[in-house]
């Protein structure tokens, strides 16, 4: 779902912290916590110790949030520069080239605090470099515009028929596409009562059937403050759009939302609670989905995808990455295993494909589509190919779907142009590109080895 998480900086870290403390005597060792609460706490210590410019503690403190999020851009940037304030050379350029070796943009000329590492040939050298990253590279074709369809959020394509299937936010309506590209309305609040916004869409054409993950959000324009926390499932005939069953998440007191859906083999489908990390399960005949794994250190689940024999549940957290979960065990997940020159911040859709996932990639810079090549054991990364990054169509990438060996996703989103009740912030909401890219095209990324070799040339010559 795009309920974007902006990138945290350190201005923000005394709110977040004082919505996540209890009191000292009472809570257990620091690192002990829930890391939303170690991530709180040195959030505001970061920007405590940034504002008296004590820039040792500030360094410190950026080391302890860079280990409990390691994907996250800002963190490496601002240690970047701590480091730089302290003369820490060294330190400054190893984040530098991690950066870099990750396929990260950033444009150092334009970055206060860093002044003390321009004298060095290394900074020219990376920072061409990761300038360079933030420049278009592989492609991706627009395959159609959506003009009037505000907070497109959801897609799916049902191999049976051809058609495409997108679902909006503001509106609650999902369209199918007929006739080789025009779009009609398939579904809607109108003719389905039970439907609200539309977060996520999976086809089983094998029963027939168009599962729907809907929830009450203000951005909704149907949106009631007593429909807060609201969510579910709806089951529609794949022909007719008639919705044959409900399934909504039982009230608990909770904040509910059900974002990216999934579907087994035997018609069990798997969601993704975006409010309080959760992935619930909703098996064949049941009415209720039940709450089926969670764990206390789960950021922000986005998108899920299964393995191609069923064994496997992938899940993508915002902050930290992929997750891996036996389908066989639901008690425990596993990290999956990456390449340091692997940055798996800000997923949110997520895709299997040919013992590959295919992720998009829209909390880091440059904004990116990667192909992951897994190994046997569907436990780790052995292989990391660039399908398109930084194009001009990009305006936060969020979700798609795998037809044949091409990847059909949003190319960018609404939520940043819209106020809190979905209403444009300015103008008029500009059309949504769904654009198409061969996933089987691109090669695998270098992993910058050579890179380190040259620049350990160029420290020993100087």
């Amino acid at each position: 779902m795009m309920l974007k998480i902006f990138r945290l900086t350190v201005t923000t870290a005394a709110v977040l912290f004082v919505a996540a403390a209890v009191a000292e005597a009472e809570r257990p060792p620091l690192d002990e916590m829930p890391q939303g609460f170690q991530v709180a706490f040195w959030l505001n210590q970061a920007a405590l110790a940034y504002n008296e410019q004590h820039y040792r503690d500030w360094a410190r403190a950026t080391e302890k949030l860079h280990g409990l999020r390691p994907y996250n851009q800002d963190f490496m940037t601002h240690l970047v520069k701590a480091y730089a304030r302290l003369g820490e050379t060294s330190k400054a350029f190893n984040m530098m080239l991690l950066m870099q070796q990750q396929g990260l943009a950033e444009d150092w000329d334009r970055v206060e605090g860093v002044k003390s590492l321009r004298q060095h040939r290394v900074y020219t050298h990376l920072n061409d470099l990761m300038v360079g990253a933030g420049k278009p590279f592989g492609q991706a074709d627009v395959f159609t515009t959506l003009a009037d369809a505000p907070m497109p959020e959801a897609l799916a394509h049902d191999a049976e028929s051809g058609r495409l299937f997108v679902g909006t936010v503001h509106e609650g309506r999902i369209l199918h596409s007929v006739n080789g590209g025009e779009w009609k309305e398939f579904a809607s609040p109108d003719k389905n009562p039970e439907l609200m916004a539309v977060f996520d869409l999976a086809v089983d054409s094998k029963r027939g059937h168009l599962w729907v993950a809907t929830g009450a959000v203000p951005q909704f324009r149907g949106y009631k403050s007593e429909d807060q926390g609201l969510t579910g499932l709806l089951k529609l005939d794949l022909e007719t759009g008639e919705t044959l069953s409900v399934h909504q998440i039982v009230p608990d007191g909770n904040p509910r939302l059900l974002g990216s859906i999934v579907i087994a083999d035997d018609g069990t489908v798997y969601a993704a609670d975006t409010r309080v990390p959760m992935i619930f399960r909703l098996a064949p005949g049941n009415r209720f989905p039940e709450p089926y794994f969670s764990h206390h250190n789960f950021s922000s689940l986005r998108g899920l995808a299964l393995s191609g024999d069923g064994r496997l549940l992938y899940m993508a957290d915002y902050e930290l990455g992929i997750l891996i979960m036996s389908l066989s065990d639901a008690k425990h997940a596993w990290k999956l295993a990456v390449p340091d020159t692997l940055n798996e911040g800000g997923i949110d859709g997520m895709y299997w494909w040919e013992n590959h996932l295919v992720v998009i990639q829209n909390g880091i810079t440059p904004q990116r589509v990667l192909r992951l090549e897994l190994g046997p054991d569907g436990l780790g990364v052995v292989n990391v190919a660039a399908i398109a990054g930084a194009l001009e169509e990009f305006d936060v990438p969020t979700f798609g779907t795998i037809v044949g060996n091409e990847l059909f996703f949003l190319g960018a989103s609404h939520w940043q142009k819209v106020d809190q009740t979905g209403q444009p912030l300015q103008g008029d909401l500009p059309p949504v590109p769904i654009l198409r890219s061969d996933v089987s095209a691109p090669k695998s990324m270098v992993a910058g080895h050579e890179l380190l070799d040259e620049l350990r040339r160029q420290e020993q010559n100087r």
